[in-house]
């Protein structure tokens, strides 16, 4: 059984490079939350030199569906790494295993941001709000994961469209509403109250989570806030298009 964080880190680099996941009977059922994210160091040291230093995180897990499908009570954060994030509204899914989409709130920061950490500190310190797309994708077989290898997974990140930038004070966050589409077809709708009640709590919760792994969120750092729906399989010609009702449409295109 695959348990020591660097051997799973090393696998899950190669189950990215490869798109051949890891047969998920191969890893220890007894895999740590702590464990998960030395992991996740390990997973990312391989892809630095190749894919740029981080430039954001991502939080995962604020939605209540997911957090029931990994039988989980509290959000994870993973990295975003340079090459990783985009805005050409494409993305290959030659490299990619079982790929879905979600749709989210990213904030970009414009000061840093260190506990205490309140909501209203979270929407001072936002510069701009972006609508995004992100791409998740499980390096473990058919999606079979826990929540801490899903952490070891770099949360499931793989890509990140983003879409035009407004300024933070334009949008009732809560309220913000949101529709899925893939190919003309809706696949689903939902609101921002969906991510831990207000998006904004999902950056003040990283903020408050980050010193306990040596790190803080700084001005510039993009952050992810977590899927507003559930994830959405996408596949090779496909095009999906997520409408905000106040942040604008963001078009991600499968090739």
């Amino acid at each position: 059984m695959l348990s020591d964080p660097d051997a799973l880190g090393t696998q899950l680099y190669r189950a990215y490079r490869n798109a051949k996941p890891i047969d998920s009977t191969t890893l220890s059922s007894n895999v740590t939350v702590e464990e998960g994210y030395a992991a996740q160091d390990a997973f990312l040291d391989h892809r630095i030199s190749e894919e740029g230093e981080p430039v954001g995180y991502k939080i995962g897990f604020t939605n209540e569906a997911v957090q029931v499908d990994l039988g989980v009570d509290t959000p994870a954060f993973g990295r975003l790494l340079a090459d990783t994030v985009r805005d050409d509204r494409r993305f290959e899914t030659e490299l990619r295993i079982e790929p879905r989409i979600e749709p989210e709130i990213a904030f970009l920061l414009e000061e840093d941001l260190s506990p205490p950490v309140s909501r209203l500190d979270v929407l001072s310190a936002t510069d701009l709000l972006v609508p995004a797309i992100e791409i998740v994708d499980s390096r473990i077989q058919n999606w079979n994961l826990t929540g801490p290898t899903a952490i070891a997974d770099n949360a499931l990140a793989a890509r990140l469209l983003l879409g035009d930038q407004i300024a933070a004070t334009d949008v009732d966050l809560v309220r913000e509403g949101v529709e899925v589409l893939i190919d003309g077809v809706r696949r689903a709708t939902g609101t921002g109250a969906a991510v831990l009640g207000h998006p904004a709590d999902a950056v003040a919760w990283l903020a408050e989570t980050l010193p306990d792994h040596d790190e803080t969120l700084k001005a510039g750092d993009i952050v992810t806030t977590g899927s507003i729906t559930e994830p959405i399989p996408i596949e090779a010609g496909q095009t999906a298009v997520v409408r905000f009702s106040s942040l604008g449409s963001v078009v991600a295109h499968a090739e």
